[in-house]
């Protein structure tokens, strides 16, 4: 049974409203600054799963000794297994790393494809992580949700969702198009300062105000 996407009725003002809020306190309406796209692509695989501290310590790492796609196409598995220590489920990130930047290698001359379509068709690729890649790669326009978005636009009543990629679906039709890039940046230092997992920190919350969750006097809160 397939769970339907419920977006309320909220205006494009309201959400250009909660943005700039979250701009202003946080210091920038999210600025991208561009990386490196092969970088961007193997750091975001590493980062599945495992916390930032981790996931920059690994990548580190993985770079000194795999600088580009095609010194990872030759890399040896078992050296990649030892080097992703501390990022979660390496045993099937490095056959899945080195399965990936030999189709780069092979099909895209060892540039890093800057479409979702192409991104998706590669291993251990999915929205999210295509997303970030055009994003933070790129500097093209797209909504890389994670778990803090998915779980604040729910909070805030934007959307009634139960899976990232399908807040992604609903955002798209309610986040104007030129805001799409730097707004996870936002969402993400939200989540982590204010409206965290489990009890949120809706008493010193900047967008109280906009939100369903922060109004809702039955629900938990700090």
């Amino acid at each position: 049974m397939t769970t339907s996407i419920l977006v309320p009725p909220i205006t494009e003002q309201q959400v250009r409203q909660v943005i700039d809020i979250l701009a202003q306190t946080y210091h920038g309406r999210g600025s991208v600054e561009l990386g490196d796209p092969y970088k961007v692509l193997v750091a975001t695989v590493i980062s599945q799963r495992t916390r930032e501290e981790q996931t920059t310590a690994v990548s580190e790492r993985v770079f000194a000794r795999y600088p580009d796609w095609k010194a990872l196409a030759l890399a040896d598995e078992q050296e990649l297994y030892d080097l992703l220590e501390g990022s979660q489920y390496r045993e099937t990130k490095a056959p899945r790393l080195i399965a990936m930047a030999r189709i780069v290698v092979e099909k895209y001359g060892g540039r890093t494809p800057d479409t979702i379509e192409a991104l998706l068709e590669l291993p251990g690729v999915g929205r999210k992580t295509a997303n970030c890649v055009l994003v933070y790669a790129f500097d093209i326009p797209a909504l890389c949700v994670d778990i803090h978005m998915h779980r604040i636009t729910n909070r805030l009543g934007w959307v009634h969702t139960k899976t990232p990629e399908q807040t992604e679906k609903a955002l798209a039709t309610l986040i104007p198009r030129d805001l799409w890039t730097g707004v996870n940046r936002l969402f993400l230092q939200h989540g982590r300062a204010i409206c965290t997992p489990g009890v949120p920190r809706c008493l010193v919350c900047p967008i109280r105000a906009y939100c369903a969750y922060g109004q809702d006097p039955d629900t938990p809160k700090r």
